[in-house]
């Protein structure tokens, strides 16, 4: 029996060339549900940014998962988002977004178990980024 992340990288690895394929609707999609989220006080442009900035780090850490078991050092990621003004709201949003989108862009008929799968990564990514910037500023 597989444990539980070698379940999430079997379903990101059938996954990915799908989702690959569809990048540009996916992050369309996050983009508007971010844009929808955003309150007066956010920059002009912040959801186009961060929504194309945490889609870029999602795919390509999902890739680098796949074809090693594990991240690639995620220690400017932190520093990268701070000077973007990306914070928690920002990743509680896409976060929340990310699996009813990837249903909207992929289909009705995808399994579940697909945009859990992304999903989790997408927050154990986020966890790494932070503790390595945790790690760096010690």
């Amino acid at each position: 029996m597989l444990s539980n992340e070698d379940q999430t990288i079997l379903m990101l690895a059938r996954s990915l060339p799908l989702v690959q394929r569809h990048r540009d609707e996916l992050l369309e999609g996050l983009e508007a549900c971010l844009r929808g989220s955003e309150g007066p006080d956010e920059a002009f442009g912040q959801a186009e940014v961060t929504a194309m900035m945490l889609t870029e780090l999602l795919i390509e850490e999902a890739a680098h998962l796949v074809g090693s078991g594990t991240f690639s050092a995620l220690a400017d990621v932190a520093a990268e988002h701070r000077a973007l003004d990306i914070d928690g709201r920002h990743y509680s949003r896409f976060g929340d977004a990310l699996a009813p989108v990837m249903k909207d862009v992929l289909g009705a008929n995808l399994p579940p178990q697909v945009p859990a799968a992304w999903c989790d990564t997408f927050w154990r990514v986020i966890r790494a980024a932070q503790g390595e910037r945790e790690t760096v500023a010690a």
